[in-house]
């Protein structure tokens, strides 16, 4: 495959969903299909507009052209990556998703970690925050 003009060869969208068909996503594969939707989303805006880079050149309602500058295709597809890299980091480490959900009543941020894998657990669970309000988002995941 030849590498895109706009996003070049190191911003090249992975469009795979990252779950396996007809399964229910776990915390990993939830957070991969969610990673995948905004490379795809970032992949199109820099196709539409010919360019992985907004700087300078936004259109976008008053006092938003800074906000959505910053957040231009080529910055949201390096997060990806980033983001993606993380979580398969996390994976591999075999998080313990046990600590998820073991907050005691009342108790309004997650329990400290006590080994990698807890950690893993809890760094896959803040990851997943932003992603709450999708429907596929478990509430037994919240740190």
């Amino acid at each position: 495959m030849d590498a895109d003009p706009v996003l070049g060869p190191d911003l090249e969208p992975d469009l795979g969903s990252g779950l396996e068909p007809d399964l229910e996503p776990d915390l990993d594969g939830f957070l991969l299909a969610r990673i995948a939707e905004d490379q795809r989303l970032a992949a199109e805006a820099a196709q539409a507009t010919g360019h992985g880079s907004w700087a300078g050149g936004v259109t976008a309602p008053d006092g938003a052209a800074d906000h959505v500058a910053h957040h231009d295709p080529a910055r949201v597809l390096a997060e990806c990556a980033a983001k993606r890299r993380l979580v398969l980091a996390c994976r591999d480490a075999r998080p313990d998703l046990h600590l998820l959900g073991a907050r005691p009543e009342g108790l309004d941020f997650p329990l400290p970690p006590t080994d990698q894998h807890q950690l893993a657990a809890l760094t896959l669970a803040l990851l997943a925050l932003p992603y709450a309000a999708h429907p596929d988002y478990r509430p037994a995941w919240r740190p």
